[in-house]
This record gives C-alpha cells, sequence and structure tokens, in this order.
C-alpha cells in the first residue's frame, strides 16, 4: 500500500474489496493519519449500487463505533464514493466477510473488546443479525480462539 488516502475497489470481488479496505483503513490508522480516506468503489452498472457499495457500507455500518464518520457517495456529489474519517483499528476480517456471518462475527469482535456476557451480545446485535446467526457465530469465534471465555464473560481478540 502506498502512502495514498485513496483506495479503488474496482475490479476486486466483494470479499476482496472488503478485505483490502480493512488493510488500507487499519494502516492508515496506525499510521496516525488524521484525515479522510477516499474510498472509490465505483456505484454499479445499474446505477443505482453495486455489490461491493453495498456491502462496504454494511460494514461500514457494522463498525460505526471505530469510525470518526462515514458520507456515503451521494453526500458529496459522486455515488460511486465513500468518504470515511478514521478513528480505531478495524477488526481483521476472515474470507466470510461477504456473508451475513462475517458480518456479525466482525460486529461481536468490536463489542466484545470489552468482556461481555453472551446474553448482552445478543441483546446489543440482534436487531442486525437475529439470534440463531449470532449464536452461532459466538460459538464458532469461540471455537475459532477468537473469544475467549473468561469465566461465563467474553472478550475478542481483534488484532494479530
Amino acid at each position: 500500500m502506498t502512502g495514498s488516502r485513496s483506495i479503488d475497489l474496482h475490479g476486486c470481488n466483494r470479499a476482496e474489496a472488503i478485505r483490502q479496505f480493512v488493510d488500507f483503513y487499519n494502516d492508515q490508522v496506525r499510521s496516525g493519519y488524521q484525515g479522510f480516506i477516499e474510498v472509490v468503489h465505483g456505484y454499479g452498472s445499474s446505477g443505482a449500487g453495486g455489490v461491493i457499495k453495498r456491502e462496504l457500507r454494511k460494514y461500514l455500518e457494522a463498525n460505526v463505533d471505530r469510525l470518526e464518520m462515514f458520507i456515503p457517495g451521494g453526500g458529496i456529489g459522486n455515488p460511486g464514493v465513500t468518504k470515511v474519517y478514521p478513528k480505531k483499528l478495524l477488526p481483521e476480517i476472515r474470507d466470510d466477510i461477504g456473508s451475513r456471518s462475517g458480518f456479525a462475527s466482525a460486529a461481536i469482535l468490536t463489542f466484545c473488546e470489552t468482556a461481555r456476557t453472551k446474553e448482552k451480545i445478543i441483546a446489543k446485535l440482534r436487531g442486525r443479525f437475529g439470534d440463531r446467526v449470532l449464536c452461532e457465530e459466538i460459538n464458532r469465534l469461540v471455537r475459532d480462539g477468537r473469544l475467549r471465555d473468561l469465566g461465563g464473560k467474553l472478550v475478542g481478540k481483534t488484532g494479530p
């Protein structure tokens, strides 16, 4: 990655696009960058929004507590661009980020930076993902060692 404050995701599939965005974003946060990141994703062949645009914005919404803010392109006159003002590192992602469970995993890990009970996690995130997806993802994250059980409370590992 270069020192550029812009990333172009054209030509990526949705999983590659989100992974490249997260890597670029985290590099900018680690470098202490205070400005905005311009994410060029295009607006889709229909003009109503392509897959990358939709998935990126869903991911940003799931991690809004880690961003100063994000501005969808319509607000800046270009629907094929999203501006992101970084604040904190985003969680590392798995290959399934484009799926509903991938977004649930990212949201769970973000929420569990501070130890939380399983019940609190579900109560907080149920509106976005539903109980079944959350229970499956919590169990998978514990099995994979990405969530640790500290006597009834779960805490996530978001870094390498």
